[in-house]
């Protein structure tokens, strides 16, 4: 019996009541970072692609939770009956009865640091009455912050079809919790907290305790949408804050996460003056205010990933530690069945990049602080050909390649000034695949660039 299929056996006697990722890095993968202070954009690649955002969500629901008590409509001491609907919400959960009475406080907690479905939908049914009102309300709230692609159908983020969001729409609610509530916000960089007589343990500790300065935000995980996370650290005056989607697993969300920020940090001005953000007046009765949407009922309904090695039962969140522990004991064993049988999305996963939140630019860029890089899509007729250019890694489709970028360019700093990059296909060792093509360098940053480059295992040549 093969491997693989014998720790999916163990998993089921052990009773776990979820299901792993149908195939290892089969997720669309898509990030959006800004600096979090002007809220300008910093890098990012497939942004605006319209995707499953798990538990992310919770932010929403947070957020109007917060916007309640702000507004002194509701107390963290008010208790709130559960529902039957909340109660029977899969895990991950505070494992609430129907007709059982616990605190607003509570149920922020648990929505908060265990990333609890139940404690989600009490809160939701507390403000707008049923959970259906309350993700109504959830859109349009976000169309009122400017999440202009971004559709709630449930308060918790459990996989719906039409329930979805973007990492740019992710990234403009983040900086709402930051700046605008930043008496709760507090919360999202606790390790732990006590809650109904247990030690809630942060579904995000790892990467808090890791990267420097992180103090947020939240973790999401189905098996629609693979590995979330919306991260917001800070170093002396400055704060980043960044959104990913569709990693494929917990260390190399964390790992994506980590050469991001860095990315932002190495670049982002040192001095920059706050702009705040617009009011906004939120309200549980919008929609009785201003009248159905059609936004609500119709949307898009989010891509589907590749094919399956297994059928989904059900989906739930990585928010339990037995989930990730699990899942990162068996995920070196998969992975060779992940190489053999995961394949990418017909055709590539677009890389945008925008110098502005508003109006993208008609030739794609990356800005790093007052330093332009500029991508490519295939056009080599626009590079030089008299100057020197770095040819980096292999990669067999482009998404990977794309995936790489940031700790590529994160090696040497002369990456990061005035340069140009595409990534072409290439022919390497008689196998047809995809490179990373930088230029113009001059000759001592090329070959310094290869030389830390090589250092990381990447191949890394220089052509004249």
């Amino acid at each position: 019996m093969p491997k693989s299929f014998r720790l999916i056996l163990v998993l089921f006697f052990l009773g776990v009541d979820f299901v792993l990722p149908k195939v290892l890095f089969a997720y669309e993968f898509a990030h959006y970072m800004i600096d979090a202070r002007t809220g300008k954009f910093l890098y990012g690649i497939n942004y605006e692609k319209e995707l499953h955002p798990a538990s992310l969500t919770k932010m929403m629901t947070l957020y109007l939770a917060f916007n309640e008590l702000k507004k002194n409509r509701m107390n963290l001491d008010d208790l709130v009956t559960i529902s039957q609907n909340a109660s029977l919400e899969p895990s991950s959960k505070l494992w609430l009865s129907p007709g059982q009475r616990v605190s607003v406080r509570t149920l922020i907690r648990g929505a908060a640091i265990r990333s609890a479905n139940d404690a989600a939908t009490a809160l939701g049914e507390h403000i707008a009455g049923t959970e259906a009102k309350f993700a109504d309300y959830m859109t349009l709230a976000a169309r009122e912050m400017g999440m202009s692609k971004t559709v709630f159908k449930n308060a918790h983020g459990l996989t719906s079809s039409r329930h979805r969001s973007t990492p740019k729409d992710m990234v403009i609610l983040a900086r709402r919790l930051v700046f605008d509530f930043p008496e709760y916000y507090n919360l999202f960089g606790r390790i732990s907290v006590r809650v109904l007589g247990k030690d809630l343990y942060n579904t995000n500790r790892r990467f808090l305790a890791a990267y420097s300065g992180s103090d947020g935000i939240k973790t999401g995980f189905t098996s629609a949408a693979g590995y979330n996370l919306a991260a917001s650290a800070s170093r002396g005056n400055t704060r980043i804050i960044a959104v990913i989607f569709g990693a494929g697993s917990v260390p190399l969300r964390n790992k994506r996460m980590t050469e991001l920020l860095d990315l932002g940090f190495s670049r982002v001005p040192k001095v920059a003056s706050y702009i705040p953000m617009f009011s906004l007046n939120l309200r549980p009765d919008m929609i009785n205010q201003i009248g159905k949407n059609s936004l609500l009922k119709f949307s898009k309904i989010p891509i589907r990933r590749p094919g399956d090695l297994i059928s989904p039962i059900k989906t739930s969140d990585d928010d339990t530690k037995q989930m990730e522990e699990i899942l990162e004991g068996i995920e070196s064993s998969l992975m060779q069945v992940a190489k053999q049988n995961s394949e990418v999305i017909e055709g590539s996963i677009p890389m945008i990049f925008n110098n502005s939140l508003n109006s993208p630019p008609s030739r794609p860029k990356i800005l790093m602080g007052d330093k332009e890089v500029t991508y490519l899509e295939n056009n080599t007729s626009t590079i030089d050909k008299e100057k020197i250019k770095i040819l980096v890694g292999f990669y067999y489709n482009k998404y990977h390649a794309e995936k790489e970028l940031p700790s590529i360019l994160l090696s040497d700093p002369s990456l990061l000034e005035n340069v140009t990059l595409e990534i072409s296909e290439e022919v390497f060792r008689n196998k047809k695949g995809f490179r990373i093509r930088i230029s113009p360098l001059s000759e001592l940053n090329a070959q310094r660039a290869c030389a830390k480059i090589r250092t990381s295992g990447e191949l890394c040549e220089i052509s004249r």
